[in-house]
């Protein structure tokens, strides 16, 4: 299928306990607990020589088990994924950018089967994406700004992790995924005409996986190509003496399933909608603290799967430079 190729690179679980014979019963589940890269890649369009940071902690909790579209509300199972993200880029002329974001990432699991617990805790440095970004057109010149990307994903992270029996755990427990994957980029964004404060904007991220060949020491496996949608409108209005941008984007995810072996992986992939309702308070005019909450609207998995109940993100951003006269409103995430 020729799907723009993903984001957020898309995490694959075995929910089963890794002892084998410990504890029958376990089936294996994916869900998508895996770290947020692609997703969080690219900063919109600055002026020459800036330089723009931003630190973020973004947690993703799962304990909603589903089959297809439909509900099954055991509590038998839960997954946290912190990740601790570092993004910067550099605008080295008015039409070329450079990105880049790094990630360090805690994970847990859990499981409770006949008054038993199964704990599996991870952390460790995560993959990186490095991505040149052509910026076609600004909103401090013309009213509307578009901007396409394109670059790796590194595979910095380990993807050796064992667990307390000297198991090496599944992909979906590892902070890296071991693969060279290729993300792909688009942003649009418009200024209202009556309210210029106000922001219209479209964004597609792509990632295109490659395969990890030493998957539990002799294995492939590929996590499955995925693309996102995100529309957004958000507006700037002002409190007091502050500055806020509140914004509301509406984000659709499409995995496909994950394979080892060239073999199509079960209780993989799928497609997910969730509302984003973000507010950002501007410090200065090149500081900002932002606030995303992720609300799961609707979500349709492959086989049997954990999915996201809630997902939120702070973070901190910060520029060096001259900036352009306005950024868009529309937080992305």
């Amino acid at each position: 299928m020729g799907y723009l190729n993903y984001i957020l690179k898309y995490m694959v679980v075995a929910l089963g306990l890794l002892v084998s014979g410990q504890f029958s019963g376990y089936s294996q589940t994916c869900c998508s607990g895996g770290v947020p890269l692609s997703g969080n890649i690219g900063f919109e369009g600055a002026a020459s020589g800036t330089l723009q940071m931003e630190f973020s902690y973004d947690l993703n909790f799962l304990s909603t088990l589903k089959t297809g579209s439909e509900v099954f509300e055991d509590g038998t199972r839960q997954r946290i994924t912190h990740s601790f993200l570092v993004k910067t880029g550099y605008s080295i002329n008015r039409w070329f950018a450079v990105d880049a974001l790094f990630s360090y990432v805690l994970q847990g699991r859990r499981i409770l089967f006949n008054d038993q617990v199964d704990q599996v805790n991870t952390h460790g440095l995560g993959d990186a994406v490095v991505m040149a970004k052509f910026i076609l057109s600004s909103i401090s010149e013309t009213g509307s700004e578009f901007q396409l990307g394109l670059g790796p994903k590194l595979p910095l992270g380990r993807t050796d992790l064992t667990n307390n029996y000297d198991i090496t755990l599944n992909a979906d427990m590892q902070p890296g995924s071991g693969s060279w994957d290729l993300i792909t980029w688009a942003y649009y964004a418009r200024q209202f005409v009556i309210r210029q404060t106000m922001v219209a904007s479209v964004r597609v991220v792509g990632r295109f996986n490659g395969e990890n060949r030493a998957y539990l020491g002799t294995q492939s496996y590929s996590f499955g190509n995925t693309v996102q949608f995100y529309l957004g409108i958000g507006d700037q209005v002002v409190w007091g003496n502050s500055i806020l941008s509140p914004s509301l984007s509406l984000r659709y995810r499409y995995a496909a399933g994950d394979r080892i072996n060239d073999q199509e992986l079960d209780n993989t992939g799928g497609q997910w909608i969730n509302l984003l309702p973000a507010v950002s308070w501007h410090l200065s005019p090149n500081s900002i603290l932002h606030f995303v909450p992720e609300i799961p609207l609707y979500s349709n998995v492959g086989g049997t799967q954990l999915t996201p109940t809630f997902r939120m993100q702070v973070g901190f951003y910060h520029s060096f430079g001259i900036m352009k006269k306005r950024k868009s409103n529309t937080y992305q995430l």
